[in-house]
């Protein structure tokens, strides 16, 4: 009889530990789950801003670019109008 009783009590008790393990099994998953969303959202921000600043970087130079143009034009328009304005001066001068 004792015998019968210590067995229960080692099934109940290894019944509990099992229970025990499954539910810590199952919170260490949802920890876990939890923490990789948050680094995959992290990581998703992250990647988002670096993007970002490239595109600004990218415009940054194309409109350092066309301003540039834009000036050699307007210095060479400039150059145009001075050498007509010799050319006039010199045809009123002859």
């Amino acid at each position: 009889m004792e015998a019968t009783n210590q067995a229960r009590v080692d099934f109940a008790e290894a019944e509990m530990k099992g229970e025990i393990g499954s539910k810590l099994r199952e919170a260490q998953t949802l920890q876990n789950a939890v923490k990789i969303d948050a680094e995959t959202k992290i990581m998703a921000t992250r990647t988002h801003g670096q993007l970002k600043m490239e595109e600004i970087k990218v415009t940054a130079e194309v409109k350092v670019f066309e301003n540039k143009r834009e000036a050699e034009v307007t210095e060479a328009k400039a150059s145009l109008a001075m050498k007509k304005a010799e050319c006039v001066k010199e045809s009123l001068v002859a």
